[in-house]
């Protein structure tokens, strides 16, 4: 069997959802499909444990490989330095003259003669260049470089600290960039150039330095504020501290000085080149004098007026997006993200659009994780707010194809609200009552988170399947507390009959939404309603067994009319309407007091169980009907061969009569209508209708025996 499972998930065309959607419809309950789960974590297990044994057998081969890539690594870090050496050497030969001589005053006159914007643009290449070496220190941080004109301004070690006791967290190094803030945390682990790796890049127009002053330990930190954070960094001198306040400010100015002069250039390019398209039609009309609307004469008339870049809302993009997170108005997000977002699928890929694509998506995460605290349940925040409160997080962030982070912490919310729901309730008064609290607050709870589910997710069937798993984990705490309350040494019968019919009724109105979930609370409290079922029956067949040697076959005898009529009235009351013709004389019935107990016993025992019956539980109480019945009929007939009650056969004959003609015909009639179908065994008991009442067989009572002999009529032969 673990052969042909391997076989299965290593074929070469093994598709996972393929081979679950055909092991769950060929899978019957739960119970195989947990045996299957079982199958193939075990079969994880034996494969984790091969290959921890494969590594421990070539544990000296990893060492070795580890060894070489690390010289290898070295080699190459060797190797790129000496090529970057080697270019700023030609590079410098180059920006010699051919001859090699200068004039005593030429050094003076390049000075005058240099531009100092060429002087910045030399200082920015170097930068540049630093920024390049400085790179190959640092692991994934290859998109850095993608911007042209970025280059590096400052960087440095720092101490990053909490910023809630100023302990301190991390160790990283730090880039001040032209245009953002790069951080990358310290690897202690790791050995060859690579020393650094990149953890975030902030833009330049977000950040925001603090100084703090010093306090105890705490010297030389400095706080930045970048929303939605806050990162507090600690420097190894006064000097440097007041360094980075000093560049980071001086950074920014220079870069909203740069944004200025671009955005003024772009403009008066784009003027010129109008002019330019202006002055082409005009001679195109004067070469063109008749206004033929001629398009291969006028080729200017489609073409756009170049681009001038992003436009202004989506430079603002990041600035409103951060705003509406503020004012949590995350409606007014969501839609700033997806203007965005369809924005830079329309756009070019070039490297600037992809740093403001990554810049969105950094506040994107940010707006991901605000609405995922809405969604969160903490000790301090309240859960009075129904399923409606979590609807719009949950909403939003399925918009934002978060699908399955939103039901996980909606089925959280919901189970809390449940949770906290079933806490509140106490045990006031009959068991019954608590049940009926019980059911009404989880079956309410579980029909409209099932409502508010199909609102959230109309089409995930994986959440879906999420769901019907949260809906089964809770039928189980359910059914636990059920249990603990109802199945108690001081219920009664009738007290588990009501309570269970009444927890397998809510459960019926929630299978007519869509969730069925009865099979999972029968298979849940099966074994205890099966035990009161057996239990019920034993203590019925033992109390016909002490009533039998007791009786003494003596009719009912009333004093006054009043206790008679008291009697008829309550015959009534359980379903007997015929019992006035039993009635002999103005005072007596000829019934005994141990037929009417029984009579009483049998139909609230009926009674129970049509309210327990279910598909699992048919066989069971029919048996267990039938047994208690034959167990009466039983002691009817030995009291007819007793010969102690020779004279009281009469009466013996009348109360079996009144047995198998009224109680046996009256559970038969409740049994069909409550079930839709008649008792199988019940009606058999009618053939020994002549036997105890000495009347001739009828050819219906013969009809209804049949030709076989049920184990019950064994006690009678």
């Amino acid at each position: 069997m673990a052969d042909l499972l391997v076989k299965k998930l290593t074929a070469e065309d093994y598709n996972a959802e393929r081979y679950v959607l055909g092991l769950s419809q060929s899978s019957v309950g739960d119970h195989e499909l947990r045996q299957q789960r079982q199958r193939i974590q075990q079969l994880a297990e034996e494969t984790n444990a091969q290959l921890k044994k494969n590594v421990y057998m070539n544990y000296m081969q990893f060492i070795d490989t580890a060894k070489e890539i690390s010289y290898l690594e070295s080699e190459m870090y060797q190797l790129s330095h000496l090529i970057t050496e080697q270019k700023s050497l030609l590079t410098s030969l180059l920006e010699l003259s051919i001859t090699g001589e200068r004039g005593p005053g030429s050094a003076a006159q390049e000075m005058i003669e240099v531009n100092p914007q060429e002087i910045k643009e030399m200082q920015n290449r170097e930068n540049r260049k630093k920024l390049t070496g400085l790179l190959e220190k640092i692991e994934g941080c290859s998109h850095v470089m993608e911007v042209e004109d970025r280059y590096l301004v400052f960087d440095g070690d720092l101490v990053e600290l909490n910023q809630d006791d100023y302990t301190a967290m991390q160790r990283i190094h730090a880039y001040l960039l032209s245009d953002s803030l790069m951080i990358a945390s310290w690897l202690s682990d790791r050995r060859g150039p690579v020393r650094y790796k990149f953890e975030v890049l902030y833009p330049l127009d977000q950040v925001l330095p603090v100084n703090i002053k010093d306090r105890g330990n705490t010297k030389n930190a400095f706080k930045v504020l970048i929303f939605p954070d806050t990162r507090v960094f600690m420097a190894p001198t006064v000097k440097s501290k007041q360094d980075w306040l000093d560049e980071i400010e001086r950074t920014k100015a220079n870069k909203v000085t740069v944004d200025k002069q671009n955005a003024e250039r772009a403009q008066q390019q784009h003027q010129k080149e109008r002019q330019h398209s202006l002055s082409k039609e005009d001679s195109l009309e004067s070469a063109n004098p008749f206004g033929e609307d001629d398009d291969s004469l006028n080729p200017f008339m489609e073409t756009q007026p170049p681009s001038l870049g992003p436009p202004e809302w989506v430079l603002e993009l990041p600035e409103e997006l951060d705003q509406a997170i503020a004012q949590r108005n995350f409606e007014d997000a969501v839609t700033l993200v997806d203007s965005g977002r369809e924005f830079f699928d329309m756009s070019p890929k070039t490297p600037a659009y992809s740093e403001m694509r990554r810049a969105l998506e950094s506040r994107v995460k940010s707006l991901v994780e605000v609405l995922q605290a809405e969604l969160r349940v903490t000790p301090d925040k309240s859960l009075q707010g129904g399923p409606r409160a979590a609807r719009r997080a949950t909403t939003l962030l399925v918009h934002l194809n978060k699908s399955s982070q939103a039901c996980e912490l909606f089925l959280g919310h919901r189970g809390a609200i449940l949770k906290a729901g079933l806490k509140r309730l106490r045990l006031e008064g009959k068991t019954v009552l608590y049940v009926r609290q019980l059911c009404s607050i989880f079956f309410h709870n579980l029909l409209e988170t099932a409502r508010e589910f199909t609102k959230a997710f109309p089409s995930n069937p994986s959440c879906t399947s999420a769901f019907v798993v949260w809906a089964h984990g809770e039928v189980n705490n359910f059914a636990s507390m059920f249990s603990r309350h109802v199945f108690t040494t001081q219920s009664s019968l009738n007290t588990v009959a009501e309570c269970v019919s009444r927890a397998d009724h809510h459960c019926q109105q929630l299978a007519d939404t869509g969730l069925d979930l009865t099979f999972a609370l029968h298979t849940l409290l099966l074994r205890d309603v099966e035990k009161w079922i057996r239990d019920g029956r034993d203590k019925l067949v033992e109390a016909v067994k002490l009533r039998g040697q007791e009786d003494t076959w003596k009719i009912l005898k009333y004093e006054n009319k009043e206790q008679l009529n008291k009697f008829i009235e309550d015959m009534n009351d359980i379903g007997i309407a015929s019992v006035e013709k039993y009635v002999m004389d103005e005072l007596c019935v000829g019934l005994t007091n141990n037929t009417v107990q029984f009579s009483r016993a049998f139909l609230s025992y009926l009674e129970d169980m049509l309210r327990l019956f279910w598909p699992e539980t048919e066989r069971l109480i029919n048996d267990s009907l039938t047994a208690i019945f034959s167990a009466q009929l039983r002691h009817c007939q030995t009291s007819l061969a007793e010969p102690l009650f020779k004279n009281e056969v009469p009466a013996i004959r009348r109360n079996s009569a009144f047995l198998l003609d009224v109680i046996l015909t009256l559970g038969e009639h409740h049994y069909a209508e409550a079930i839709g179908h008649a008792h199988p065994s019940l009606p058999t008991l009618h053939t020994h209708r002549p036997a105890l009442t000495g009347e001739a067989a009828t050819p219906a009572t013969s009809a209804a025996s049949g030709p076989t002999i049920s184990k019950y009529e064994s006690h009678f032969i």
